[in-house]
C-alpha cells in the first residue's frame, strides 16, 4: 500500500491527507470507513472537497462520516459521532486531516468516551507517530461531555 494508513489500535489507522483516488486503495486494505476531519478550505489548494471525497468513499463502497474541526477544537458532538461509529461494529477505521493529528486526538476522545484507559490511548497515540499527551485533559474533558 502507497499509502500511509498508521494504526493507533487494531480497527483505526490515522493518516494525512487523503484524496478522492485514494478510496479504492483504502477499501481494498479492508477498510470500512472513512473519516475526515478536515474542513473544507482549510489549504488555498491542493486539498480536495469534501464532496468529491465523499463520493469516491461512497463509490468505494466506504461509510464517509465528516467530522472537520480546526486545531484542537473538536466538539463533544464530534467526539459522540465517532464513538458511535467505533461502538457500531468491528469494521476497520481511517480518519484523516492535514497531518493525522486531529483524527489521532478524536479517536482518543472517542476511545475514553468508550471506556479505555488514557495510558491505552496515549501508547496508541504514540505508535501511530502522535503524541497526545499534551492533549490528555482536553480530550478526557471532551470524553466526559460527549458520555453526557
Amino acid at each position: 500500500m502507497s499509502l500511509s494508513l498508521l494504526p493507533v489500535d487494531d480497527r483505526v489507522s490515522v493518516s494525512g491527507q487523503l484524496d478522492p483516488s485514494d478510496m479504492k486503495e483504502v477499501a481494498a486494505a479492508g477498510f470500512t470507513a472513512v473519516v475526515n476531519n478536515r474542513p473544507d478550505g482549510e489549504a488555498f489548494f491542493g486539498q480536495p472537497k469534501t464532496a468529491d471525497l465523499r463520493a469516491a468513499a461512497e463509490a468505494a463502497g466506504l461509510q464517509f462520516l465528516d467530522l472537520p474541526f480546526s486545531g484542537p477544537r473538536a466538539t463533544p458532538d464530534q467526539v459522540r459521532a465517532f464513538a458511535d461509529l467505533l461502538a457500531e461494529g468491528d469494521g476497520r477505521v481511517v480518519a484523516f486531516c492535514k497531518s493525522g493529528m486531529r483524527s489521532a486526538l478524536l479517536w482518543g476522545a472517542a476511545s475514553l468516551a468508550n471506556g479505555r484507559s488514557i495510558d491505552e490511548v496515549l501508547h496508541g497515540a504514540r505508535t501511530a507517530g502522535q503524541e497526545l499527551d499534551g492533549v490528555a485533559e482536553l480530550m478526557t474533558g471532551l470524553a466526559q461531555a460527549a458520555r453526557r
